[in-house]
């Protein structure tokens, strides 16, 4: 053989095991930026946050055995077809732990293979987020990592020498550092364990996922008793009614509702000049949840169950808010700044028979700057939602739905272009202050009114303070105000309302009688009344159901036909639990609705 051809045969040898090296190396340093961002997601929460950290690496030796022994079967053949599967599950495995880290340290979210495939296919949003992420600290430690890891993966997959010794030393260590990811200290009782677990764990330990039986769903189907429905007269009004959905908005963000943080001035002004609820519950924890509760009146635990387009399992026009309004002599519409395209929202709205919609794509926001989804900044939304109602058929009464997109997380604030939370949350308290304003001056309240609520609790670590006043429900709360001059309650109202109590709070002002659940609540009336219970999908602990009543909190466990009840129990906790698994079932059945082209 040549001596040069010999030569670069080593060289790529030995490049090989400093790739090797340096891949274990970098999959460390990732286990130390994950054990950091624990750290920080549970100081003040946990007695020690150190533990914490401490903990996550400890759960993540499994990944890095799994890492070693990917490693180590590379040496033990020269023949790189046999070695490149190993190479390329080591470069998989380092790449999805990276953006697990990422995702936590930004929404404070594990990994989810559920998430991966349903926004994994939204590339031009990845793309937008991805370019809003790079402004933050952490996205730039990201793409710093990020670049650096690159480098790694490409020396990573080049071919390695038969080394049977490195091999067999590798797989040894494999195997400790396995038996040491399986010991579950006392922190594993953390009551937020999920952000603990090892990706891997995170994903396996999720009952959400666990088909139902034939038996089993026969079973329930034949024990189930249905709720009997409430019916009262309404009070067969017709204002005009905007809903206006801020993104994150929380009570964190507040000094009235949360007595946290005085990032909503103009809206706690708002709140005291009319009607405020203090106990609003978000039935989801993403936007689509909250839109889905909202529009559609249906707690959204389906998306989670064999489904990657949560949309179309709620498309049934029937019984939603427009269907509800329409009969009423209402026109609907929707306005966003965002991209309507992204999980196909436009299908959905379409299949819902709004009568219209528009993102951002609509020509009024040619020339703002764009953001997140690729949107405009909450001021052109409501400028544009202003100009449309100077142009509308006074004829008929409308609802209008609302939906901000300026504090989505990554947090960045308009005015300075900067990351910043406090930031984000004060430019969009201004401009909900300047659009009540402009509503004033055009006299929209006399016989209008206006919802202000969040579609979800933020995205961020819980606050000591929030867990020490509101426990686990500080998760699903977020502000509800109410601004009318109509003689609706005044002040402040008590009971825990939720997201689904809009619709038939609507049926109930607008309609002759209307006829609603027990686990339903009106309060666009003198004298709320508000649901037995409340209803909150979790998004840190994707099988469970929050049930809220009484001051209590019990859970539905969701897992297939293991399914069960946890905590403190209602008097009817088995129609409750029965109602939700069906509704899960039905809807897994069920096709989804297809939109007309």
């Amino acid at each position: 053989m040549p001596t040069q051809l010999r030569s670069g045969r080593n060289v790529r040898r030995r490049a090989g095991v400093i790739g090797a090296t340096t891949i274990v190396a970098l999959f460390i340093v990732l286990m130390l930026l994950r054990g950091a961002v624990l750290f920080e997601i549970t100081n003040g929460l946990a007695e020690c946050p150190l533990c914490m950290g401490a903990t996550a690496m400890q759960q993540d030796t499994t990944l890095l055995a799994l890492l070693l022994a990917f490693v180590s079967l590379t040496f033990f053949t020269q023949r790189y077809w046999l070695q490149l599967p190993w190479l390329l599950l080591s470069a998989i495995l380092v790449c999805l732990y990276a953006v697990d880290v990422t995702v936590t340290k930004t929404l404070t979210q594990r990994l989810y293979l559920f998430d991966l495939i349903k926004f994994g296919k939204e590339l031009s949003a990845i793309v937008q987020f991805g370019g809003v992420f790079l402004a933050t600290t952490a996205g730039k430690l990201a793409l710093l990592v990020a670049l650096i890891g690159s480098v790694i993966l490409i020396l990573a997959l080049l071919p390695r020498p038969r080394r049977p010794r490195l091999a067999a030393f590798g797989l040894v260590a494999a195997a400790m550092f396995a038996l040491l990811g399986r010991w579950q200290p006392a922190t594993m009782k953390y009551i937020h364990y999920e952000l603990l677990q090892n990706l891997a764990a995170a994903n396996l330990d999720l009952g959400v996922y666990a088909p139902y039986s034939k038996e089993f769903t026969a079973k329930i189907a034949r024990e189930y008793s249905p709720p009997a429905p409430v019916c009262t007269a309404g009070q067969a009004q017709h204002p005009n009614i905007i809903i206006l959905a801020v993104e994150s908005l929380s009570l964190h963000h507040s000094l009235l509702f949360g007595g946290f943080r005085n990032l909503t001035p103009r809206l706690d002004a708002i709140a005291r000049s009319h009607t405020y609820f203090p106990d609003f519950i978000a039935n989801g924890f993403t936007t689509e949840g909250g839109l889905i509760a909202i529009l559609t009146g249906h707690v959204p635990v389906m998306g989670r169950y064999q489904s990657a387009d949560t949309f179309l399992e709620y498309s049934e026009p029937h019984g939603s808010m427009p269907d509800l309004l329409r009969a009423s002599g209402y026109t609907t519409h929707f306005f966003t700044t965002g991209d309507l395209g992204f999980l196909n929202k436009d299908r959905w709205l379409k299949n819902l028979q709004f009568d219209s919609w528009e993102g951002a794509e609509a020509p009024f926001y040619n020339g703002w700057k764009r953001r997140h989804f690729n949107a405009a900044e909450d001021k052109a939304l409501y400028l544009r939602f202003l100009q449309w109602l100077e142009q509308r058929d006074q004829t008929q009464p409308f609802m209008s739905f609302l939906l901000t997109v300026s504090t989505h997380p990554p947090f960045i604030d308009p005015r300075s272009d900067t990351p910043s939370e406090e930031g984000a949350f004060q430019y969009a308290d201004e401009q909900i202050g300047m659009f009540y304003s402009e509503l004033e001056k055009r006299d929209f309240f006399r016989n209008g009114i206006l919802l202000i609520t969040g579609d979800h609790r933020s995205m961020t670590p819980i606050m000591a303070a929030e867990m020490k006043r509101f426990g686990d429900t500080a998760l699903a709360r977020t502000p509800l105000v109410v601004a009318t001059d109509l003689a609706l309650a005044r002040g402040e109202v008590h009971g825990a309302f939720q997201q689904t109590d809009i619709l038939p709070s609507l049926a109930d002002l607008i309609q002759t009688s209307a006829c609603r659940l027990p686990s339903q609540g009106v309060f666009l009336r003198e004298d709320p009344v508000p649901p037995t219970y409340s209803l909150h999908a979790r998004g840190d602990k994707r099988d469970e159901i929050d049930v809220f009543f009484d001051d209590q909190q019990g859970e539905v466990v969701l897992d297939g036909d293991s399914s069960h009840w946890l905590g403190p129990k209602p008097a009817n906790w088995q129609q409750i639990m029965d109602g939700v698994l069906l509704d899960r079932i039905a809807r897994q059945k069920a096709p989804a609705t297809k939109s007309s082209d």
